[in-house]
């Protein structure tokens, strides 16, 4: 069977999600959809549906590592929670719910790292009050702050991203509750590329749609997996990368500052919301990530909606986004 002219390789975010087949469909609809939410992006604003495009696809999951068959089985988050609002999207996701292990960090290295990563996320997840009755949150300096969490909520989220950042970062070794072991940062990388080259099997050109967490994944294995298959457009929505203690553990060895994974990409965008809390602290990433050979990081800044604005199809809604992807993909 001849090649694509491009194919599209999905990586997820951070906590439990749907079994795999179920979160690819989830996410070829969240893309697909036209007008999703007209009031926030003007009409017309046109689905890309892969399938009818002719576009392969991969999805690389790796919640189950954390995970294991724990799914997450009420899919209203990815339809805007059915009109319930932003707080049935986090319940939804079970992002309030408690990490499943705690991180125990060994050395002082990981213990600074766990501090300041959870301090970082702290700075964007207001709780509820902020401040005294009256004052209007949007009127506080630094104003583009994160829609307003219960506290219980706001330390699970900050706990589960913690977590899952310190197991990668570190690669450590994870015993998930079925007594089953990985080995994470190795494990997510070996998945990550095995994808990578199946969809390469399928498309001339790579697209990487990267989310959350997967974002952390997708720059490692660019930049430090001598075994990555070239990808033409590395797209990232709603990252942690912008995050210094998460740069320094995944620099390449040698270098004193991140840069750009020119050796497998050819091009690098970065989408976000500023009052996303996972990338809210420090969202662009051009000036974290230096060029090389001329390929710089591009950072586009697009707002979706809802107290909780880091859902994935909030992103896949978004104007900007769908061009990108149309641009990416050569359609």
């Amino acid at each position: 069977m001849p090649k694509r002219r491009s194919a599209v390789v999905f990586v997820h975010g951070l906590a439990k999600k749907p079994p795999p087949d179920k979160l690819l469909e989830l996410w070829l609809m969240g893309i697909s959809r036209d007008n999703p939410r007209p009031d926030v992006f003007a009409p017309p604003n046109k689905g890309i549906n892969l399938y009818t495009k002719g576009v392969p696809h991969e999805l690389n999951y790796y919640a189950d590592v954390f995970y294991a068959d724990d799914y997450e089985t009420d899919f209203s988050s990815y339809f805007e929670a059915e009109g319930r609002g932003a707080d049935a999207e986090i319940l939804a996701d079970k992002l309030d719910e408690p990490a499943p292990v705690a991180p125990i960090p060994v050395t002082p290295e990981e213990q600074a790292f766990l501090a300041r990563f959870e301090a970082e996320l702290s700075s964007q997840l207001i709780t509820e009050p902020p401040v005294a009755p009256g004052i209007n949150p949007a009127a506080l300096a630094g104003a583009e702050i994160a829609g307003l969490l219960p506290a219980a909520w706001r330390e699970a989220i900050i706990k589960k991203a913690a977590m899952e950042a310190y197991y990668f970062l570190f690669d450590k070794e994870y015993t998930r509750k079925d007594g089953v072991n990985f080995q994470v940062r190795s494990e997510l990388r070996r998945r990550l590329v095995d994808k990578l080259k199946a969809a390469a099997e399928k498309g001339e050109k790579l697209v990487v749609v990267s989310h959350s967490m997967g974002t952390m994944v997708a720059y490692d294995v660019l930049r430090n997996c001598a075994d990555c298959p070239k990808v033409e457009t590395l797209i990232t929505l709603g990252s942690p990368l912008g995050i210094k203690e998460v740069q320094v553990e995944l620099r390449a060895p040698g270098l004193q500052k991140n840069d750009f994974p020119a050796a497998t990409t050819s091009r690098w965008i970065n989408i976000y919301d500023p009052l996303d809390p996972i990338c809210g602290a420090d969202p662009k990433f051009a000036n974290d990530f230096e060029p090389v050979d001329g390929k710089s990081v591009e950072d586009i800044k697009e707002s979706n909606w809802s107290k909780w604005r880091h859902t994935i199809t909030h992103y896949f809604a978004g104007l900007q986004f769908r061009a990108k992807l149309t641009e990416a993909l050569d359609l």
